[in-house]
């Protein structure tokens, strides 16, 4: 009796095991891209132009993972963008089961997704050789549906941390199609240890990093592109984080014997491999996962420290941004228009305070990118309409005959504000104040500024 109880016992544990496994469906194509290194144009970590020999063209034709959301294919999903040429991270809990549905939708060339570290039999492998699975080869418009088993030699090992990083990639001709950008990573937590959504419950906030060479010319340096994650010269937007979070970076290699990379922080040290570090190594193929706490605040770079490869662009810079101090400026920016109306800018602004407003002195820098905020040579308007507290008043101004549709976003500052009676509140100490307009309104708000690059005469 006591055995059938037992048995029973572990039965009904198994079942309770298996019933708390979840099967996370993905969608994802293989589609031919245009690829910019360098989409500000601008090396952003020196200020200056992007040198030679690679200013000469920075766009090339690419394909890559891209993730929709659901089997029509035809709404793509987000992704955060510091994970630039990757795609999209695949996420599972130890004994979970992935789906993949796959659809090839290059033109020209069949291609495959194989996955490291998770269990499948050969149909679903996804590579190309002999003797082959039917997953190894998909032709251009074809579709294929991978399925795999995480599981516990898929994830975290004893002394690693709760959760681990593995590659998937094109396997139909692994070198072509890597190098063309069919490149992603696969994130496995440990059984217990995950969100809903699969990342780990100890992180606050993960990062992706590739460190790769991608070679557009057969070997001619001016096709050689040294970068993390696809850019190059600090181009590499979005790694920002608040100071005191938990941050985990995932770390990946690939590429040609080229590919030795030593990826670097300043400004804070890692815990990799229950040891103490800021300097890890990369080989083609490989991943490694380090946690950082995210206490530092500033914005510091963030490389690889081989020699030639620094020379070449492989550098990012990442931001620990700390709580932000309230604003006290008498007005609001309520709305403002920079792009519907040809040579005319409209900017409404509220009197908040509790005094008449006589002259108000707006300073402004221009958003290129998210990470690109460039200070034109001449950046203010003197605005002299009387203004009653609570009372909203909107200011027409000349815009641009030209270069309007270039600026992705408008950074306005309160310089200085006089009032009625003959005081001033001067904003030149109050960097917090400051309001952001994008063109796409759409675009996800800044936590933060990035550096900012100043015009130094006119244009």
């Amino acid at each position: 009796m006591t055995h059938r109880i037992a048995f029973l016992f572990c039965f009904a544990l198994l079942f309770v095991q298996a019933s708390l496994a979840a099967t996370r469906h993905y969608y994802i194509a293989a589609e031919d891209v245009t690829w910019n290194y360098a989409p500000s144009g601008v090396d952003l970590i020196h200020g200056g132009p992007i040198p030679d020999p690679w200013v000469v063209k920075t766009k090339w034709p690419k394909t890559r993972y891209i993730e929709y959301t659901d089997a029509t294919f035809s709404v793509k999903k987000p992704q955060p963008e510091w994970l630039g040429i990757l795609g999209p991270i695949i996420r599972a809990e130890v004994g979970d089961t992935i789906v993949v549905d796959f659809l090839n939708r290059s033109r020209v060339s069949p291609h495959s997704i194989h996955t490291h570290g998770l269990r499948y039999d050969k149909a679903n492998e996804g590579a190309y050789y002999l003797p082959g699975g039917v997953g190894g080869h998909v032709a251009p418009g074809g579709r294929f549906t991978y399925h795999w088993l995480v599981d516990k030699d898929s994830g975290p090992g004893k002394e690693d941390p709760s959760s681990i990083v593995w590659w998937y990639h094109g396997a139909t001709d692994e070198p072509i199609e890597t190098n063309a950008g069919l490149l992603g990573p696969i994130v496995i937590t440990a059984k217990g240890k995950a969100k809903p959504d699969g990342s780990p419950k100890d992180v606050d906030r993960e990062f992706v990093a590739l460190f790769m060479v991608f070679d557009e010319m057969g070997g001619q340096n001016a096709g050689l592109f040294h970068t993390i994650n696809g850019y190059i010269f600090g181009n590499l937007p979005g790694l920002l984080m608040k100071q005191g979070e938990r941050v985990r970076w995932y770390l990946l290699g690939m590429g040609n014997e080229r590919d030795l990379h030593t990826p670097h922080w300043h400004g804070k040290v890692v815990n990799y491999r229950n040891r103490h570090t800021d300097v890890i190594e990369l080989l083609p193929g490989s991943m490694a996962v380090a946690d950082m706490v995210a206490d530092n605040p500033g914005t510091w770079l963030f490389h690889c420290h081989v020699a030639d490869h620094m020379e070449s662009g492989m550098m990012a810079n990442y931001t620990i941004y700390g709580p932000q101090t309230p604003c006290t400026s008498p007005i609001q920016f309520v709305s403002a228009n920079f792009w519907h109306t040809p040579g005319k800018f409209q900017v409404t602004i509220k009197n908040t305070g509790s005094k008449p407003i006589q002259k108000i002195v707006v300073t402004y820098d221009h958003l290129l990118s998210s990470i690109y905020r460039r200070r034109p040579f001449e950046n203010y308007w003197a605005l002299n309409k009387p203004l009653a507290p609570g009372q909203e008043q909107t200011f027409e101004l000349p815009g641009y005959p030209r270069g309007a549709d270039d600026i992705a976003g408008w950074v306005l500052y309160p310089q200085t504000i006089t009032f009625q009676d003959g005081s001033f509140w001067d904003g030149t100490h109050h960097t917090e104040c400051y309001s952001v307009f994008w063109r796409d309104h759409d675009h996800p708000p800044l936590p933060v500024l990035p550096p900012l690059f100043i015009e130094l005469h006119e244009d």
